[in-house]
């Protein structure tokens, strides 16, 4: 009876594809590897049988496989051929493959995190903002930060809010001008009413003459903390307790609400003080 060829399995032809795929043998040599790996050592022309492979090229395939370290003869007769250690036989291509794993591992994890700062920098950012009431509230909450100052210090005010500030929180004034790196600006409006008051100011400090509007006090430290305030009435009292303010720590927060208040509009003309500014002389 003459033999047939047998068919393989589904794992065995798993196997011989995926060596085909990732380490580099032709269909024929992952054929007749599996074949002996699953079978054991066996002449020629039963594996030739038992992998499908023609008898014409078993020869040229066991010859290849054997240079490759994959298969060897075993000396006895008839010959009969055998499987080497799969792990042994496939040692270098896994450590290739592992190596080439962890270098594209590393791209990854690079990327990736790059990704995610890319994307936390574009997702609109939620911060907290605290509100402060009253006026005695507010006053303390900027000596606060004026303390903790240690290279700019910007104040934007009207000329109340300039006079409220001097009386109320001058020691920590003082302790700004004993800070060498420290750099203090101020903008409010120099009028005859708080003139001696900017008088002092100007002999350690930078004042600007700039007309800010009625009932604010800005003020920020250092660039990263900031306070907002609306002193209602605009006046140079102590308490009032309808006075609000807004205190934030967000950067982003800190540099819009400077940018608005302290930078100066290109040639843009302050509003006359009376009306004698506008009128002139003899008419009405």
């Amino acid at each position: 009876m003459r033999g047939t060829a047998t068919m393989p399995s589904s794992s065995s032809t798993s196997s011989w594809q995926k060596l085909c795929e990732h380490a580099g043998l032709s269909e024929y040599e992952a054929k007749v590897y599996v074949s002996l790996v699953k079978k054991g050592a066996c002449k020629a022309r039963k594996l030739s049988m038992m992998c499908g492979v023609p008898r014409t090229k078993i020869y040229g395939v066991l010859k290849k496989l054997i240079e490759r370290g994959l298969v060897i003869e075993m000396p006895e007769e008839p010959r009969k051929f055998a499987s080497t250690s799969p792990a042994n036989a496939f040692e270098a291509y896994l450590q290739s493959y592992e190596e080439k794993a962890r270098d594209l591992y590393v791209v990854v994890s690079s990327l990736e995190s790059t990704y995610e700062k890319m994307k936390e920098a574009m997702r609109p950012q939620k911060e907290e903002i605290w509100v402060i009431q009253r006026r005695s509230e507010i006053l303390k909450k900027v000596g606060e930060m004026l303390s903790r100052a240690e290279r700019s210090v910007n104040i934007a005010t009207t000329e109340n809010g300039l006079i409220l500030l001097c009386r109320e929180c001058n020691k920590f004034l003082d302790k700004l001008t004993e800070k060498k790196d420290l750099k203090v600006e101020i903008a409010a409006p120099v009028i005859i009413h708080n003139q001696y008051t900017v008088q002092e100011l100007r002999y350690v400090f930078e004042v600007k003459d700039v007309e800010i509007r009625p009932s604010t006090f800005f003020l920020c430290v250092d660039d990263h903390e900031c306070l907002l305030a609306n002193f209602i009435p605009d006046d140079s009292n102590t308490f009032s307790d309808k006075d609000m303010a807004i205190f934030s720590q967000n950067l982003i927060l800190c540099s819009l609400i400077s940018g608005l208040i302290l930078k100066p509009k290109r040639d843009a003309t302050p509003p006359p003080r009376d009306l004698s500014e506008i009128i002139p002389q003899g008419q009405t």
